[in-house]
């Protein structure tokens, strides 16, 4: 497949920096999203790569090769968009058929890479069938089928599921990194939705106003959160201010705060008494009738079938999110305590 290589890109539109010189490599065969708010440039980010939209300055290549200048329809790579862009007037299999007619695939070959294709996203028994007596999620999967039965050797996908109800996205997340796996095709997928980004990706790039905030595996984004914004935008979590009570033999320091004790990495050769802030997620948090840990009283209390989200306030006023399976319930008003090991806290690098 190909290795695709980011180099200080940018897009400008007349003053406005739509993307602002990232850089990033996606290894062969990686499944890589490109995660953010809307307006955050990855789907600029996406059509550049394409080859749909002008860059302003920087380099992409593919294994090496610049292809900046290169004319979208001859950088060989597979598009799955949000509205699926199926041909209303043609089958299923016509629909496949079409790009491979444009490469002028010989009519034998063409037919087995269709059977194989259709096949791949169980489709088969629906080739001779128009988009329009499909449903949302066959269309997805026609769309699908189309970018990868020419064979590309990337295939870019922007917010292909946004269009789908719950359930199906659900699925169609397992089915497309599925396939992406069984192809190992590079793959880029954009998407604003934390929890796509999370369950199908090899690596994510947290992306705000044109920028990389973070790149890393989901678990690195989501345990370890380079800023607030990216600790914010990644899930709930509980920002709380502690201080440095003393510095570690082994490059950490020991904290304190609301909820007691924390022992973190020391990046910022930080100091006794130093005031930093913290990332804690609501699931690190325990609570108990009688437990360890601080006292605190449930604010509100809300089921969402396999768990129980809490807004509690601690004694000194301040308030926390928790997040627990419903083995135990507890209902507004009621006391409680809450204590995090001292090993789930993270340090915000850029809140010192």
């Amino acid at each position: 497949m190909t290795e695709v290589s980011i180099e200080q890109l940018t897009k400008d539109y007349g003053t406005h920096r739509a993307v602002a010189g990232i850089s990033v490599r996606i290894r062969d065969g990686e499944f890589i999203s490109l995660l953010g708010p809307s307006g955050c440039g990855k789907t600029t980010t996406l059509k550049m790569i394409a080859g749909f939209e002008d860059v302003s300055s920087g380099a992409i290549r593919f294994d090496g090769r610049d292809v900046v200048n290169v004319p979208a329809e001859r950088r060989d790579i597979g598009m799955v968009f949000q509205n699926y862009a199926l041909f209303p007037h043609m089958t299923v299999a016509g629909n496949l058929a079409f790009g491979l007619e444009m490469r002028k695939v010989p009519k034998v070959q063409m037919q087995e890479r269709i059977a194989r294709v259709l096949d791949m996203v169980q489709l088969t028994s629906h080739a001779d069938r128009y988009p329009r007596q499909l449903s949302g999620g066959q269309q997805q999967r026609v769309a699908l089928a189309r970018a990868l039965v020419i064979e590309p050797k990337i295939l870019l996908l922007d917010e292909p599921l946004a269009n789908l109800d719950a359930k199906l996205r659900e699925e169609m997340r397992v089915f497309i990194r599925d396939i992406q796996r069984r192809v190992g095709i590079t793959t880029v997928y954009v998407t604003h939705d934390q929890a796509e980004a999370m369950t199908m990706s090899d690596r994510v790039v947290v992306m705000f106003g044109g920028r990389i905030a973070q790149c890393g595996s989901p678990s690195d984004i989501y345990e370890k959160p380079s800023s607030i914004e990216v600790a914010q935008f990644v899930g709930q979590v509980n920002l709380m201010t502690m201080v440095v009570e003393e510095r570690l033999a082994d490059d950490r320091v020991r904290l304190s705060g609301p909820l007691g004790e924390a022992v973190v990495p020391n990046p910022h050769a930080l100091r006794k008494g130093e005031r930093v802030t913290v990332a804690l997620r609501p699931e690190a948090i325990d609570i108990s009738v009688t437990g360890p840990g601080q006292s605190a009283t449930v604010l509100s209390s809300h089921y969402s079938g396999s768990l129980m989200d809490y807004r509690l306030q601690l004694a000194d006023g301040s308030r926390i999110d928790v997040q627990t399976f419903p083995r135990q319930r507890f209902a507004e008003g009621d006391s409680v305590h809450v204590h995090a090991p001292a090993d789930r806290y993270w340090l915000l690098e850029d809140a010192e």
